[in-house]
């Protein structure tokens, strides 16, 4: 005997049929940073914390089983300084619960680093889930949506136009034309709270905004700030400005700051702990502040992306990926007797050629008398220059400077000039 089909469940069937596999939910991710307190800190209080400081498990109960595809810790996860043995100790217990989807980025609060990326990619591992060891930056993808990692420690990995990082930025991005983008970093490059705005990052936000990005994270502010999407020059942007949230809501403590606030801000609080949740779509997202429980304070909205297909950037060259960078030269002073000092940095080693020439009298012209050369280290770089070439002295006159770097595989940069003066040595 054949069982039937009840009409309600057979027409179920059908309809299930007739719409197709089911779509996956959209991911949703959380970010939040400046996050764990020493167990010696007056706020600890045996890992509970107090209302106002050290709510590192309150935050950490906002991520767990909440089906997060991905965590982002934005930086300063330990305090006062990330060593293994420290957050081994109090951030392990709490957002540790979440380590195996969190992606972070370093900040200024991470010590030596080596007990952060012990931490999160292994002891002496030299890659993983931080990103390169003693680099800390790097991309992913999560759903349809490509996230960027950033360094904005730019004291100890350079941001500036031409550096590695900004040079790597580019590449990444126009390796991964994505409809949208999510960049993070713990320095904000906008920001109401305390320091304020930081703009040594902004060849990092000039990039993002180049490749049409929609999302900058940070924190390094102990509050929370949304603001409106801004250009790549801090102008009110609806229609392609990257939006960025300040999110140092992670627990450790607060910092004011918020008395004024910064042009572009939307909303700003620094008195409830929480993490930021945002639901990626394929077009667009929808933001959500979530506060610890027992706080009522939040912040929610949706935006569509705009994509590759918005508002082209000014015409560029194409960045140089292979040939080195100078940048910041200066000669300290400019107008010496006896010596002065070559100052620059460079994006990777090269050997440096340093070309003197003197100005002719009356003319604008400068003829060439000589070069020295020095091996250069990526990053700063410093060359004392007695006024001497060939072992000879330079006698007073106004003198121009040419340097060009030149790396191992023969990439030559472009020549950055710098012009100074000797004057006579005083008479004894």
């Amino acid at each position: 005997m054949k069982a039937s089909i009840p009409p309600v469940a057979l027409l179920a069937l059908v309809l299930l049929a007739l719409a197709g596999p089911a779509r996956a939910a959209d991911p949703v991710i959380a970010a939040a940073g400046d996050i764990a307190c020493d167990p010696s800190d007056p706020g600890y209080n045996g890992g509970a914390g107090t209302s106002d400081r050290c709510r590192q498990r309150a935050t950490s109960d906002l991520l767990v089983n909440a089906g997060l595809a991905a965590v982002l810790p934005l930086g300063d996860i330990q305090y006062d300084s990330a060593s293994l043995s420290a957050i081994q100790a109090v951030y392990h217990p709490t957002w540790g619960r979440v380590k195996s989807i969190s992606r972070p980025v370093l900040g200024n609060h991470e010590g030596g680093w080596n007990g952060y990326f012990d931490y999160f990619n292994g002891p002496g591992a030299h890659n993983g889930p931080a990103g390169p060891r003693g680099q800390g930056y790097y991309s992913f993808d999560v759903g349809s949506w490509h996230l960027v990692a950033l360094n904005s420690n730019c004291d100890r990995v350079r941001c500036f136009a031409g550096s590695a990082q900004e040079r790597w930025l580019r590449a990444d991005l126009a390796a991964h034309p994505a409809h949208c983008i999510l960049a993070y970093s713990h320095h904000a490059r906008y920001s109401s709270g305390h320091e304020r705005s930081h703009p040594s990052l902004q060849p990092l936000w000039t990039a993002l905004h180049d490749a049409n990005a929609e999302i900058l994270l940070s924190a390094h502010s102990h509050n929370y700030e949304r603001f409106t999407p801004l250009s790549r020059d801090g102008r009110r942007d609806g229609a392609n400005g990257i939006r960025q949230f300040v999110v140092g809501t992670g627990g450790a403590f607060f910092t004011g700051g918020l008395d004024s606030k910064v042009f572009g801000s939307e909303a700003a609080q620094d008195h409830t702990f929480g993490v930021l949740k945002l639901t990626l779509r394929p077009g667009s997202y929808d933001w959500r502040f979530v506060p610890v429980a027992g706080r009522t304070w939040t912040d929610s909205g949706s935006q569509a992306c705009h994509g590759p297909g918005g508002a082209a950037p000014p015409p560029a060259a194409a960045p140089d990926l292979t040939a080195p960078v100078i940048s910041g030269l200066k000669l300290v002073p400019r107008r010496f007797r006896r010596s002065a000092t070559f100052r620059f940095s460079l994006s990777e080693a090269a050997n440096v050629r340093v070309t003197i020439s003197r100005r002719s009298r009356g003319r604008a012209r400068y003829r060439r008398l000589g070069r020295f050369e020095q091996a250069g280290q990526a990053g700063p770089n410093r060359r004392r220059f007695r006024g001497r070439l060939r072992g000879r002295r330079l006698g007073p006159g106004s003198f121009r400077a040419g340097l060009r770097a030149v790396d191992a595989a023969g990439n030559r940069s472009g020549v950055r000039r710098i012009t100074f003066r000797i004057v006579r040595r005083r008479k004894r």
